[in-house]
């Protein structure tokens, strides 16, 4: 009835305005926010913006994927939820990963959330170089050495981690695209 590639890439392309305008609004109030307490300078508030705006964009798309290779939409919401699982496992927040288990560190690199987790503190914080109190240490280390030393975070990795989020979100845009086409879960 209609050609399935046109359909899946209007469908990803329709996604991209209205993914802006919730990134615009969303980073506008979080950014403002006084207890978060980032530094207003332009760079890094683009920074917060592009790595939110292709975080969403690769949440969104992930979801459409996860869509298009499954039967119904409830297998896709076991698989999706078996994905938000172990992001957030993998993702830096709950083990750094100088603690995950090297076993296991590979899951960290393809691990889309750990990308924006990464970006979001080495663009903030990366070049802060206050001194913090923190136990164990002393003397008292700059916020730079001390997200370097206890997370391995890099303030010089900016680069490669904006490439990867934007990898992220075309790679599940052209899945969603690719499944939708090759795919036929029809039944007669």
């Amino acid at each position: 009835m209609y050609s399935a590639l046109p359909y899946a890439l209007a469908q990803v392309f329709c996604e991209i305005p209205y993914i802006f305008v919730q990134t615009t609004y969303y980073t506008l109030i979080v950014y403002a926010k006084a207890m978060v307490s980032f530094q207003w300078t332009a760079a890094k508030f683009f920074w917060f913006f592009f790595i939110n705006f292709f975080s969403f964009l690769y949440f969104t798309f992930y979801g459409m994927m996860t869509v298009s290779i499954t039967p119904n939409h409830q297998v896709a919401a076991i698989f999706a939820a078996a994905f938000y699982s172990l992001s957030n496992l993998f993702s830096d927040f709950f083990i750094p990963r100088p603690r995950i288990p090297k076993w296991w560190v590979w899951y960290y690199w393809i691990c889309p959330v750990a990308w924006t987790v990464y970006g979001l503190i080495v663009s903030q914080y990366g070049d802060i170089e206050d001194t913090i109190k923190a136990p164990g240490i002393s003397p008292d280390p700059t916020i730079k050495w001390y997200i370097k030393d206890q997370y391995g975070y890099d303030s010089d990795f900016m680069g490669p981690v904006a490439a990867i989020l934007v990898g992220f979100a075309v790679f599940f845009a052209f899945m969603f695209a690719y499944c939708i086409k090759t795919l036929n879960f029809q039944t007669r």
